[in-house]
């Protein structure tokens, strides 16, 4: 055997050796992580206990939210009457009943949001049975129309999103905006 031939085994043979340390140091599987080397991936290492907290907490947060929803159309209910009394008396729209009216196109804004609806599109369709001749007529609609989407929101669970219910606020958002337009 040559120095040569020698050489050149010795070097082959060392390659072969470098690329297969090399191949092993790579040897981590899918779901190991840098820091947890050897493990999995610690949202799996989660606890029974804590993944149960975690779902009683998503349903906490649900049946909030949905009293909240209720909530807030309760309040556009009365914010409503309020309106309807004090036009019907003076027979016009007064600071403050506008002021009780932004009051309640925000919380029926808010509740359109939870519904998934979208306000613009709802208050852009205008139907003929939208505007009424005087502000007290027009008022009177108003109460109407947020009965209906309080009833249509009580009729509702918190599983369940109501088609009608976002087209009971889309009317409320278009009377209130006639309503706003009288002086």
């Amino acid at each position: 055997m040559t120095a040569r031939r020698f050489f050149t085994i010795s070097v082959l043979f060392a390659a072969i050796l470098t690329a297969a340390l090399n191949v092993s140091a790579q040897d981590r599987r899918v779901d190991e992580t840098p820091l947890l080397p050897r493990g999995v991936r610690q949202q799996d290492d989660a606890p029974q206990g804590v993944r149960d907290m975690l779902i009683r907490m998503q349903i906490e947060k649900a049946k909030k939210d949905f009293e909240e929803r209720l909530d807030r159309a309760e309040r556009a209910t009365k914010l409503s009457h309020q309106i309807g009394a004090s036009v019907e008396k003076t027979s016009k729209v007064t600071s403050e009943d506008r002021e009780r009216i932004d009051d309640l196109e925000k919380i029926t804004k808010d509740l359109l949001d939870d519904l998934g609806g979208d306000a613009g599109d709802l208050i852009n369709e205008v139907t003929d049975q939208d505007t009424g001749k005087t502000p007290a007529a027009t008022a009177k609609q108003l109460e109407n129309a947020v009965a209906t989407m309080a009833a249509e929101l009580k009729k509702t669970t918190r599983f369940t999103i109501s088609a009608a219910a976002i087209e009971s606020s889309g009317a409320v958002l278009r009377i209130v905006r006639v309503l706003r337009s009288y002086q």
